[in-house]
C-alpha cells in the first residue's frame, strides 16, 4: 500500500500556480503593418488618454476616470469569458484596430496582442513594434493570441469591432459623453484551458516515482 500512497501524495502536491487575472487593456487605431497611428484608449484612469470601458454584457466592470477605471478580472476556472468594450471615437477612421491585453498587474508587457478589421470580426496576432503599454507608451506587440501561465492556457478566440450602438460612454466617463453619435463598440472572448501535457507530465513523474520505489522494494 505504501507505493500507492506515495503516488497519490506526489500527485496531490504537484506544483500549481494561481489563475491569471486580466488587469489591463489598450485599444488603438492601427496602420497596415499593425503599428499604432497614435489614437489610443486604455483601462487606466487619471491620465489624458481616453478610457476603454469593459462590460460584462451590459454591466460596466470599470467606471469613471479614477482608480475605478482599472480592471481586475480573475480567469479562475477553465471555460470561456466574453466581454464587451466601448470607447468614445476620436478623429481617425482606420481600416483596423489593435488590442493589447495585460495580465497580473504587468502593464508594460502585453501577453496577447491582436489586430481586428474595422467594423468586422477578422483578427490576427500583432507583433508590430509600435503598439501601446497600459500607460500609453510604446512597446512591442506580443505577436501571440495565447499564452501559458504554467498551468493554464489563455487564448483570445473571438474579437470584433464596430462603430454602432449609440452614445453610451464618453472620453472619461462610463455614462453618455458630450459628443453624440455611435461609440466604438466591440467584444472579445478569452478561452481558458488546462493543457493535457501538463497533466500527463505530473502523472508521468508520479509513475516514474512508483516504478523506482518498486525496484527498491
Amino acid at each position: 500500500m505504501r507505493p500507492v500512497f506515495l503516488l497519490l501524495a506526489a500527485m496531490a502536491v504537484a506544483p500549481s500556480s494561481p489563475a491569471a487575472t486580466l488587469t489591463g487593456a489598450t485599444f488603438f487605431t492601427a496602420g497596415p503593418q499593425g503599428n499604432t497611428t497614435l489614437e489610443v484608449w486604455n483601462t487606466l484612469g487619471n491620465d489624458i488618454i481616453f478610457n476603454l470601458y469593459v462590460l460584462d454584457g451590459v454591466t460596466p466592470l470599470n467606471s469613471g476616470n479614477g482608480s475605478g477605471t482599472s480592471i481586475s478580472i480573475p480567469l479562475s476556472t477553465a471555460g470561456t469569458y466574453s466581454f464587451v468594450f466601448r470607447a468614445q471615437p476620436a478623429l481617425q477612421s482606420p481600416n483596423q484596430f489593435g488590442l493589447n491585453l495585460f495580465f497580473d498587474a504587468d502593464g508594460s508587457t502585453p501577453l496577447i496582442s491582436a489586430l481586428v478589421s474595422a467594423n468586422g470580426s477578422t483578427f490576427s496576432a500583432n507583433g508590430a513594434p509600435l503598439t501601446h503599454r497600459l500607460d500609453g507608451g510604446l512597446v512591442n506587440g506580443a505577436n501571440a493570441l495565447s499564452f501559458d501561465d504554467g498551468i493554464h492556457r489563455i487564448t483570445l478566440t473571438a474579437l470584433s469591432q464596430a462603430r454602432a450602438g449609440g452614445n453610451r460612454v464618453g472620453g472619461y466617463t462610463s455614462t453618455p459623453g458630450l459628443i453624440g453619435g455611435n461609440d466604438y463598440v466591440g467584444g472579445f472572448t478569452l478561452t481558458v484551458v488546462t493543457p493535457e501535457p501538463a497533466t500527463y507530465a505530473v502523472f508521468g513523474s508520479s509513475l516514474a516515482l512508483l516504478g523506482l520505489l518498486r525496484r527498491r522494494s
